[in-house]
């Protein structure tokens, strides 16, 4: 079964350009990867708000595109809070590390 997660951002004031230049590099990289099956940023009616669902063969292949793209993570982050996320599937020992104490985070397993 596929992971799906559902991103929300907000960009810093002054940061949009830097932003969007890193969420159209994010978008490429993923483009890449075999383990990847959507990766698609959103505008929102908020202004400076984003949001970004991304779609893995598994929570495997979600690991492998964070440290795929680890750099333009961190560059992206250095312009934008992270607001909330929602998973969709089942995790790995990675991803539950990675939500542990970590607030806005929603967790949606299968039936």
């Amino acid at each position: 079964m596929s992971l799906i997660v559902v991103i929300e951002l907000r960009v810093q004031s002054g940061g949009e350009a830097e932003f969007l230049r890193v969420a159209r590099a994010l978008a490429a990289e993923a483009a890449t990867e075999p383990g990847t099956l959507r990766y698609q940023w959103y505008t929102t009616q908020k202004p400076n708000h984003y949001s970004i669902i991304e779609e893995y063969v598994d929570a495997d292949a979600a690991e492998a595109h964070n440290n795929h793209v680890g750099s333009l993570l961190g560059e992206i982050f250095a312009v934008a809070e992270l607001l909330n996320v929602s998973f969709y599937g089942e995790l790995n020992q990675y991803l539950r590390d990675w939500i542990a104490g970590r607030p806005g985070i929603a967790l949606n397993t299968p039936l």
